[in-house]
């Protein structure tokens, strides 16, 4: 399968963020050795920007939808992903 654009939206504890933005990224969903540390990457950095810090990544989780013709993102959730929460936690 090609990459494919997907609208990213930043979620914690279960709700949106507020005042971080949705972004565009292109990712192929059959070569996940590319894009799980890719999403790994956006999620951290997401969390970062919205105040959140390191050690909090595992309380956020990204959401990803396909986007319609004019880039906003279109139908169901296609999938969520997370980090999970560090062992000594």
């Amino acid at each position: 399968m090609a990459a494919q654009i997907f609208e990213i939206k930043l979620y914690r504890e279960g709700r949106e963020v507020r005042g971080s933005e949705p972004f565009l990224t292109g990712l192929d969903l059959d070569a996940a050795e590319v894009t799980a540390p890719m999403l790994n990457g956006h999620l951290l950095g997401a969390v970062l920007r919205s105040g959140g810090r390191r050690d909090q990544v595992h309380m956020y989780h990204l959401e990803a939808k396909q986007v319609d013709r004019y880039g906003k993102g279109a139908g169901q959730v296609l999938f969520r992903w997370v980090l999970p929460a560090p062992e000594d936690a």
